[in-house]
């Protein structure tokens, strides 16, 4: 390992932009679809990984939502759960805002008490046992009934303690944010962060950051690096000191980080940029410290660059301040110590 890597493995970190669905390896998506009986379209686990090179939008979609329906007891959310947790201690991860969707558990008659009571078992063990701390973020489809995603406030009431943010994601063809905007409303009524996807290079991508912040009244915006086609954007951004949470991730056919240089381009313009893997069972990109260390060797960033990052990191989560203080206090430490050795 270079001095640079040996200096981002050490660092702590926090993630603010990740799916619990998208963890799953391509190991334990055929363990659990044998355990479940469900027949996978792949032989073996090169087969499912030679199907990661997504083409768009959709058609990552689609292996992301084929990996969902292997899930199907609480013992299978406890055990992916339990194994990202275990790897956030492996990479210096003190904290990880943890996204999850209930809709498409539902749609196949998996109680909520089934995918909660695993995620949260899983959660509680890693905070007790390893020392990991994590919040969860509830994510709407866009592409699923409006009248559906109302129901889940109710659904998840027994639960709502365990839950800080809420987010929209899936496909934004036809599916605006604006059509979305009473579910908004319910949410900060609840008393919900709120937070949403702006996929990269979609139709109308800056009109829906702009709708995303004007009309449903977000903290934070996942990916939105097409917001560096509107100056006035990038400004709206920096004064409302709005977090983007990108994921500069790559594909088995890539030979870079995905974005990299719109991301260098946000950090430079002072836009609140966070560096995230989004879905690192279904990317080679794979966990934390490798996606940090590809897009730094991509872009040449500093050591205190890097730490910078993780500022920003920890400043865009939802913890308090109290919290973040104490996040931010280990991370110097950290700077000066590994600085200067």
């Amino acid at each position: 390992m270079t001095d640079m890597e040996i200096f981002i493995e050490g660092m702590p970190k926090a993630e603010l932009h990740l799916h619990i669905e998208g963890t799953i390896s391509p190991e334990k998506k055929i363990e659990l679809a044998a355990r479940n009986s469900i027949k996978l379209p792949y032989k073996n686990e090169e087969e499912v990984i030679s199907s990661y090179n997504y083409t768009d939008l959709d058609d990552f979609l689609r292996v992301y939502y084929e990996g969902i329906n292997i899930l199907i007891t609480e013992r299978d959310f406890y055990e992916i759960t339990s194994a990202f947790l275990k790897r956030c201690e492996k990479e210096n991860i003190v904290y990880v805002e943890i996204s999850f969707d209930p809709q498409p558990h539902l749609a196949r008659k998996i109680p909520f008490e089934v995918f909660m009571g695993g995620i949260l078992a899983a959660r509680e063990d890693a905070r007790n046992e390893i020392g990991v701390n994590s919040n969860l973020i509830m994510c709407v489809n866009r592409d699923r009934p409006i009248e559906e995603a109302f129901l889940l406030f109710d659904k998840v009431f027994p639960w709502r303690d365990e839950i800080i943010g809420f987010g929209l994601d899936s496909s934004e063809l036809n599916n605006p944010p604006l059509k979305f905007l009473d579910l908004y409303r319910r949410a900060k009524l609840d008393g919900y962060r709120l937070t949403a996807h702006c996929d990269v290079d979609q139709k109308n991508s800056v009109q829906h950051i702009w709708q995303c912040i004007n009309v449903l009244g977000v903290e934070r915006i996942d990916h939105g690096v097409n917001s560096l086609e509107d100056p006035m954007l990038i400004e709206t951004l920096k004064e409302r000191d709005i977090c983007l949470t990108v994921c500069p991730t790559w594909r088995p056919c890539d030979l870079k980080p995905r974005r990299a240089d719109r991301l260098k381009r946000l950090f430079e313009l002072g836009v609140k940029v966070t560096i995230n893997t989004d879905d690192p069972g279904l990317f080679s990109s794979g966990y934390l410290t490798n996606t940090l260390c590809g897009v730094q060797r991509e872009s040449g960033y500093s050591k205190s660059e890097m730490i910078k990052f993780m500022q920003n990191a920890f400043l865009g989560s939802w913890v308090s301040r109290e919290e973040k203080d104490r996040f931010l206090k280990q991370l110097s430490k950290y700077e000066s110590s590994a600085i200067s050795n």
